[in-house]
């Protein structure tokens, strides 16, 4: 999937994943997507929920040799 930006929230605990997520949203165009790469179980529900309560949509997940990657379209 084509991505303007990429972050990687490999290691983070917490809200950490969450508030980088956020953040990387931040300076992005409506309509861009951010890929997420994530290595905790806990982002399977963090990021749809982020999602649901921001506006932002989750276009795809999916799980590849153990690492999580989320594309996230900015509203």
């Amino acid at each position: 999937m084509d991505y303007a930006k990429s972050i990687d929230v490999r290691g983070l605990c917490c809200a950490q994943p969450i508030i980088a997520l956020a953040r990387g949203l931040k300076g992005m165009a409506s309509g861009e997507v951010l890929q997420v790469l994530a290595d905790k179980d806990s982002m399977r529900k963090d990021v749809p929920a982020f999602c649901r309560q921001t506006g932002h949509i989750l276009l795809e997940s999916e799980e590849r040799d153990g690492l999580l990657h989320f594309w996230v379209r900015r509203a």
